[in-house]
C-alpha cells in the first residue's frame, strides 16, 4: 500500500502521522530557520521566522505548528520568504534599540541568523540595563532580549514553573523576571533549561559565560539524587567546564535540575582527598597506596584472629557503583567470612524494600517514570520530589497541567501541593492509620477491583473483614485528617481507574514504617493498579546508586540479586564462583553495627563513602561507637566528620571520575563513563577493595568494573543474567533481565506477582514512640532542600553554598507567636537524645505543631536530637517524627 505523500521543495516525502512541516524539512535536512521553536514543547509559531510557501494558500504558514498533509506542496526559501526573514531579523533590531556594532560576536542563534542574512553591524545592542547577577549560576541581560517567549514557555512546560511573564505591546514589549526582574526574588528553580533555549543569550549562566572550548566531551550519569539522568559533561585541561542534558535520555529528556547541571565545582575543590592518610599520635600523616593497602590487609586479617569474623563490618555507599558495592561484601562475606555488610538504604528505604517484598514478591519500583506521562491520577505520599528529585518533580507538575489528578499525603504543605486536587496534612507518623481509612472507603463502597483481586491476590477477606472494624471518625482523631477528606480522597482514588503510587521516606523514616509501605500498598492492589501502564508503585530512593547497593547484596540477610543466605542452590553456586558460600547467621544492620561498636563487641570497621557521623540518627552516640574501634577504614572524597574518627583514609574518585554503574530508582541499570581524572592519587573504590582483597589472599581476576559486572551476571542471573557493560549503550536495562537476549523489565508484575500471587495486610496502627511525649509538644521532621544533597558533602563546595547557607528550622507563624519567637533568632532545639542551637523562621508549609528541619551542614548537628527508635522489621530509624521543644535563645 503507497503512503501518501508531499512536496518539500520539490523533493516527494512520505507523511507522518501528526508531524509539522518543520520536523518533515528536518528529515530531509532542509533547514527553516526558528527562533521560538523548540521540539520539547508546544509550538507558538510567534518568531514568524519559520513561514513557509504552501501552494494554494494566500498566505505563507508557519511550518512549526502547521501539520503537512497529503499533497502539499512546500516552498522554504523563495526570494519572498528570505526578504520577509530578513526584514523580520531588522524589525527584531529596531524593536530592541539595538546599536551599530561591527558583526556578530555573540555566537547565538539570533546573531548566527543576523550574519546568514547579511545583516551586519547591528548585534549586540546598547547595554544600558544592568544584567542581573543575583543567581550564583543564572545571569539575564534584558539588552539582548527579543521577547521571543520560548524562556516562558520552557520555564513552564518543562519545569512547570511560572518564572517569566511579558508585558508592554509592539517597542515596549519586555520579558519580566519575578516581581524585581531578578532571579533571586523569583520563583526560579535554577533548572538551566531557559538557557537552553535562548536564542540571543539574554538568559546565560557562568558555565557558557566561560567561552573555551572543552578538549572531552563524555556522556555519563549523575552523581546525585536516584532519578539517574543522563549527563554530557565538557571538560577542559581535566576540569569539568559545563554539563548539560541529554538531549534523548529516556530517563530526564533533555531536562536536569539546579544540583545536576550546576553544582559540579566540589570536583576540583581544595579540600579533596588526594592521598591515603594514616593516623599517628591522633594526627594524620600521608602514606604511598602501598603502605596504605598492607596496612588495611593486615589490620582486617590481624583483627579477625584475635575477636573473630563477627568483630568486624562495613557500610558500603550508595554513592558509588555497584561494583565497588559488589565487591566489598564478596570480601566480608569471603575473607573475612561475616554477613555484618550494610548499606545507607537501611536508614532510607529498607522499610519500603522490605513492604514491597513481603506484598508483591520485588522490593522494588514497579513502575518507571515513563508512567508519570501514562497516569490518570497520581497519589504522592511522603515525598517531595521537587527538591529531593527535581527531575521527577517536574514531570509530575507536567502532567498534572495536562489534566491528571493529583493527591498529596503530606505533613507538610511542600510546593506540589499547590498543585494537588487534595491534601491530606496527616500528623507525622500515622500513616498507616490513614491508608486503612482510605481502603475501608474503597472496599465499603465498592471502588476495588474485583476482577483483579479475585485473578492476582490473597487477602481480600480479611481485608474486609480487619477494615470494618475500623472508625473514620478515630482515625480522622489520630490523623487530624477530616473525615470528609478521607473520604474525598478514596473517591477519587477509586474513580481513577489504575493509579500510580509514588512514595518516599514520610513512609518508610518511622517505627511503623514497613507498615506504612504495606499499607500504601494495599491500596495499589485494591485499585488493580501494580503492573499496568500508568500506574503502580513507585519509590523514590535517595541516592544515586542506593537500589543498586542493595541490589549487588549491601545488606545482612540477603547476596546479590536478594538471594537467601540458606538455599541451598545458592550456596553451592557461590562456592563454584566466589570459591566459598557466606555464613548462614544474618549479619548486623548499621544501626546494630553502632550498638555493638558502643558496646565493644564490633571492633574494625570499613566505612566507604558515607558520613555516619552526621547522617545516622543519635548523633552522640554514634560518635561514642567510633571512638571505641580499634580501626576504623574510611574511604572518601572530603575528610568528613566520620573521617575524624578513622585510622586510615583512602582518598576516592567521584562519580565523574570513574567507571563504572549505577542503578536508579526504576531499576535501570546506566553505564557510568570518567569525564575528568581524580585529583592527586585519588583512586576508584572498586580497585581499592580488589586490592585489599588480593593482599587478604584472594584469587581475584577482576581487571576492570565490567569484569565484575560479569561475574554479577553469573551470581545472579535472574536479575543481571543479560546484563554486560556491551548492551548498556546508551539508557542502560532495566532489571530483571535474565539473558542475553533480554529487553529489560519497564513493569514488574504485569501479568503475576514474583511471588506468585500479591498478599493484601492488615497492619494495626500504634503510636509512635514519640507522640504525646510529655514537655515535648513539637513533632520534628527532618529532610532535604533543593539546593543541597545529604550530608552536604558535595554541594557545600560549589556556589550551592551562597543559596542556601545554614541548615534553618521551620516553624508555623502561630506556634512562633505563642513562643516569641522572631524570625532569623537563634533557639535551642531539644529532644529527649540531645540538643542543638539553630536559626529559626516561620512557614505556612509547616502545619501547628510540627517543625521541620534539614540535616546539610555538620555545624547544625541535626542527628543530636533524632532518636534510637526505629522500625522492628526493616530496623530503619525514625526520622520523620522526633518530639522536640523550641526554646528561644534571648
Amino acid at each position: 500500500m503507497t503512503r501518501a505523500s508531499a512536496s518539500i521543495n520539490g523533493r516527494i516525502i512520505e507523511i507522518e502521522k501528526n508531524e509539522t512541516i518543520l520536523k518533515a524539512a528536518r528529515r530531509l535536512s532542509i533547514d527553516i530557520p526558528t527562533l521560538c521553536y523548540s521540539d520539547k514543547i508546544q509550538h507558538e509559531g510567534g518568531c514568524r521566522m519559520c513561514l513557509v510557501a504552501c501552494a494554494g494558500s494566500p498566505r505563507p504558514v508557519a511550518a512549526c505548528h502547521t501539520y503537512l498533509t497529503a499533497g502539499m506542496t512546500i516552498n522554504t526559501h523563495t526570494p519572498e520568504l528570505e526578504n520577509l526573514r530578513r526584514e523580520i531579523l531588522k524589525l527584531y533590531l529596531s524593536e530592541d534599540g539595538c546599536s551599530s556594532l561591527p558583526g556578530d560576536d555573540s555566537g547565538t542563534k539570533f546573531g548566527l541568523l543576523l550574519g546568514s542574512y547579511g545583516i551586519t553591524g547591528a548585534w549586540p545592542g546598547k547595554q544600558t540595563q544592568a544584567v542581573d547577577t543575583s543567581n550564583p549560576y543564572l545571569r539575564f541581560n534584558a539588552n539582548n532580549c527579543i521577547t521571543c517567549r520560548l524562556c516562558l514557555n520552557t520555564c513552564e512546560q518543562i519545569q512547570g514553573q511560572f518564572v517569566y511573564g511579558v508585558a508592554g505591546r509592539g517597542a515596549a514589549t519586555r520579558l519580566l523576571l519575578g516581581m524585581t526582574n531578578q532571579f533571586a526574588d523569583s520563583p526560579c528553580v535554577t533548572c538551566g533549561a531557559c538557557v537552553d533555549v535562548c536564542p540571543t543569550g539574554a538568559i546565560t549562566d557562568c558555565d557558557r559565560q566561560d567561552q573555551r572550548q572543552a578538549d572531552i566531551k563524555t556522556q555519563t550519569v549523575c552523581g546525585y539524587c536516584g532519578v539517574g539522568c543522563r549527563l554530557e559533561v565538557e571538560a577542559l585541561a581535566g576540569v569539568v567546564l559545563r554539563i548539560k542534558p541529554v538531549e534523548d535520555a529516556i530517563v530526564n529528556q533533555g531536562h536536569l535540575c539546579l544540583k545536576g547541571r550546576y553544582a559540579h565545582t566540589y570536583h576540583h575543590s581544595s579540600e579533596r582527598l588526594t592521598q591515603p592518610l594514616k593516623k599517628v599520635d591522633n594526627k594524620f600523616e600521608p602514606i604511598s597506596w602501598e603502605e596504605a593497602l598492607d596496612l588495611a590487609a593486615q589490620k582486617l586479617i590481624e583483627i579477625t584472629k584475635i575477636h573473630g569474623p563477627s568483630g568486624l563490618g562495613a557500610l558500603s555507599s550508595s554513592r558509588s557503583t555497584n561494583e565497588a558495592a559488589y565487591l566489598l561484601q564478596k570480601l566480608f562475606r569471603c575473607l573475612i567470612h561475616t554477613n555484618n555488610i550494610d548499606c545507607c538504604a537501611r536508614v532510607c528505604h529498607s522499610s519500603t524494600a522490605l513492604g514491597l517484598q513481603l506484598m508483591t514478591g520485588a522490593g522494588a519500583a514497579s513502575a518507571s517514570y515513563i508512567d508519570i506521562e501514562k497516569a490518570s491520577c497520581i497519589v504522592l505520599a511522603g515525598a517531595n520530589p521537587t527538591a529531593g528529585h527535581p527531575v521527577v518533580g517536574a514531570r509530575i507538575k507536567q502532567a498534572v497541567l495536562r489534566g491528571a489528578s493529583l493527591i498529596l499525603i503530606d505533613p507538610r504543605s511542600i510546593e506540589l501541593a499547590d498543585y494537588a486536587d487534595l491534601h491530606c496534612q496527616l500528623l507525622p507518623g500515622t500513616n498507616v492509620a490513614l491508608f486503612n481509612g482510605i481502603a475501608k472507603v474503597l472496599i465499603e463502597e465498592d471502588l476495588i477491583d474485583t476482577c483483579y483481586l479475585e485473578n492476582r491476590v490473597e487477602g481480600l477477606e480479611e481485608l474486609k473483614s480487619f477494615v470494618k472494624e475500623l472508625g473514620i471518625e478515630e482515625i480522622s482523631a489520630i490523623t487530624s485528617v477530616d473525615q470528609d477528606q478521607i473520604v474525598a480522597t478514596a473517591r477519587l482514588i477509586g474513580k481513577s481507574g489504575p493509579v500510580l503510587f509514588i512514595h518516599g521516606l514520610g513512609l518508610s523514616e518511622l517505627t511503623q514504617g514497613t507498615g506504612s509501605v504495606m499499607a500504601f500498598c494495599n491500596l495499589g492492589m485494591l485499585t488493580g493498579s501494580i503492573g499496568l501502564p500508568g500506574a503502580g508503585m513507585l519509590p523514590l530512593r535517595g541516592q544515586n546508586n542506593v537500589q543498586g547497593n542493595a541490589d549487588m547484596g549491601g545488606m545482612p540477610n540477603l547476596v546479590t540479586g536478594y538471594q537467601s543466605l540458606v538455599e541451598p542452590k545458592t550456596r553451592k553456586k557461590l562456592e563454584l564462583i566466589w570459591g566459598c558460600a557466606p555464613p548462614i547467621k544474618p549479619g548486623l544492620t548499621i544501626p546494630e553495627m553502632i550498638d555493638a561498636a558502643a558496646m565493644g563487641d564490633v571492633h574494625a570497621l570499613w566505612i566507604q563513602g558515607e558520613d555516619i557521623v552526621q547522617s545516622e540518627p543519635n548523633e552522640t552516640h554514634v560518635r561514642e561507637a567510633l571512638a571505641k574501634l580499634d580501626f576504623l577504614i574510611v574511604q572518601e572524597l572530603f575528610f568528613s566528620e566520620t573521617c575524624q574518627y578513622a585510622d586510615l583514609i583512602f582518598p576516592a574518585c567521584a562519580a565523574l571520575e570513574q567507571e563504572g554503574t549505577f542503578t536508579n530508582g526504576e531499576r535501570r541499570i546506566q553505564h557510568v563513563h570518567p569525564a575528568v581524572p581524580a585529583p592527586g592519587e585519588a583512586r576508584p573504590d572498586w580497585l581499592v577493595i580488589r586490592d585489599v582483597g588480593l593482599r587478604m589472599g584472594a584469587n581475584w581476576k577482576h581487571n576492570s568494573p565490567s569484569d565484575i559486572m560479569d561475574e554479577i551476571a553469573q551470581v545472579a542471573p535472574d536479575y543481571f543474567g543479560g546484563i554486560s557493560y556491551s548492551r548498556l549503550q546508551p539508557d542502560g536495562l532495566q532489571w530483571p533481565c535474565p539473558a542475553p537476549g533480554h529487553p529489560g523489565t519497564s513493569s514488574l508484575h504485569e501479568s503475576k506477582f514474583m511471588r506468585g500471587k500479591g498478599k493484601l495486610a492488615c497492619i494495626d496502627y500504634s503510636q509512635s514512640p514519640e507522640h504525646g511525649i510529655a514537655d515535648f509538644p513539637f513533632l520534628l521532621v527532618t529532610g532535604r532542600l533543593l539546593e543541597h544533597y545529604n550530608v552536604g558533602t558535595m554541594t557545600r563546595r560549589t556556589p550551592n553554598q551562597l543559596m542556601v547557607s545554614e541548615d534553618v528550622l521551620n516553624i508555623h507563624p502561630e506556634d512562633a507567636g505563642k513562643y516569641k519567637i522572631l524570625d532569623g533568632q537563634k533557639v535551642k532545639l531539644t529532644s529527649r537524645w540531645g540538643s542543638t542551637i539553630v536559626t529559626v523562621t516561620s512557614s505556612r508549609r509547616i502545619a501547628p505543631g510540627t517543625l521541620f528541619l534539614s540535616f546539610h551542614f555538620p555545624e547544625t548537628h541535626t542527628n543530636r536530637v533524632t532518636g534510637p527508635h526505629h522500625d522492628p522489621q526493616s530496623k530503619c530509624p525514625q526520622y520523620k517524627a522526633i518530639a522536640v521543644r523550641v526554646e528561644a535563645i534571648n
